[in-house]
């Protein structure tokens, strides 16, 4: 079916949404006041003095990192795409900018240096809204979860300056309608995943989920978090229970191979976020769901501190995993904090867990009674 079929379709689901309970499309992470909040005056009259890197505006035609002939989609291509990898490059530019102004005003001591923070991020992102930019319906698979990895990227970092800011940094029109046609295409190329029957409903599907949760927190937009937390009960859904129950592991992750550990970490992050997404917005999250989601972190937890006494592993030795990757803990732990596996490992990494880009660099700072 044509792109823009699934388009219309995916918006008109939104439309038809009959929310069961009153949403306000509240960010995960409300407005605190901080010293930096206190020093913003109208930032958009500073001229940042780094442009950002040219708005990537073409097809999003690229080619996975991994070799599609291996099964477990765990080895690496011999010859990366250089056309991908020229794409992924300057996407990555740009949100690494906006990622260093949050963090530039969140670490701000002068008024000087908030500002300055505050317009960067706003005259990099106004560049790629106008030129309309990651926006190409010409996209493979591969383009597609690019894009979906860029926006909750963005999204996730813009919350965060907003959380920082007091609610005082606000989207231009413009800004708004380009996250607003960046989530209604992410809908739009994800919901045929969604059907009965599908087979590789994964963590890309979770990660289009936060994508899609997070601008609507950022926009305002209600449908847009109901929508995601459709693919939240469909993860949950997936979880299968060890013969003890002692924890519950995503079948397809664990089929990765020598990276079923990692791939176990990388898709609790969005799971977790989208917990707290359902609990903040007013969706239902039960006991069971709660216990799902420990089960799982139980697997992820002893797929890294004992990865041999897990008979899903099949005694494959497991590719080291990113710290950063483990950021799921940060949230986790704050909401379960007596959870024992979370906390041994959080502890192992002495606690360095943090500054995960896709969700848009250190969440510290927004869980301050972390224990």
């Amino acid at each position: 079916m044509p792109v823009k079929t699934w388009s219309a379709l995916a918006l008109g689901l939104c439309a038809s949404l009959q929310l069961s309970h009153s949403l306000a499309a509240s960010s995960i992470w409300p407005p605190r006041a901080t010293a930096q909040s206190a020093m913003i005056a109208d930032y958009r009259t500073l001229q940042c003095s780094k442009g950002p890197p040219a708005p990537y505006t073409g097809s999003l035609q690229m080619q996975s990192k991994y070799d599609q002939r291996d099964s477990s989609k765990s080895t690496l291509r011999s010859s990366p795409d250089a056309n991908s990898a020229k794409i992924g490059k300057q996407v990555k530019q740009f949100i690494g900018g906006l990622i260093y102004a949050s963090k530039r005003f969140q670490r701000a001591k002068t008024p000087q240096q908030a500002n300055m923070a505050l317009a960067c991020q706003d005259q990099w992102l106004q560049r790629w809204a106008e030129a309309q930019a990651l926006l190409s319906a010409d996209a493979s698979s591969t383009g597609m979860a690019a894009r979906k990895w860029a926006v909750a990227a963005m999204a996730s970092t813009l919350l965060m300056t907003q959380a920082a800011s007091d609610g005082k940094l606000q989207l231009s029109a413009q800004q708004r309608d380009w996250f607003r046609q960046l989530g209604e295409r992410i809908i739009a190329e994800y919901q045929p995943r969604r059907a009965q029957g599908f087979a590789w409903f994964n963590n890309h599907d979770y990660w289009a989920a936060w994508a899609v949760a997070a601008t609507g927190m950022l926009i305002g937009r209600d449908d847009f978090i109901q929508w995601a937390d459709g693919n939240l009960r469909l993860g949950l859904q997936q979880a299968v229970k060890a013969r003890d129950g002692s924890y519950a592991y995503l079948p397809l992750e664990v089929a990765r191979g020598k990276l079923a550990a990692t791939y176990s970490q990388y898709a609790l992050v969005p799971l977790v976020l989208l917990a707290e997404s359902a609990r903040v917005n007013g969706l239902p999250w039960s006991a069971q769901d709660q216990q799902t989601l420990e089960l799982l972190g139980n697997f992820a937890a002893r797929s890294i501190l004992d990865p041999d006494e897990l008979p899903e592993l099949k005694g494959q030795s497991q590719i080291t995993v990113a710290p950063y990757k483990l950021a799921w803990l940060i949230p986790f732990l704050q909401r379960a904090p007596d959870h024992r596996l979370a906390r041994q490992l959080y502890d192992s990494e002495d606690g360095d867990v943090d500054n995960y880009s896709q969700i848009g660099g250190p969440l510290k700072p927004l869980y301050p009674k972390l224990p």
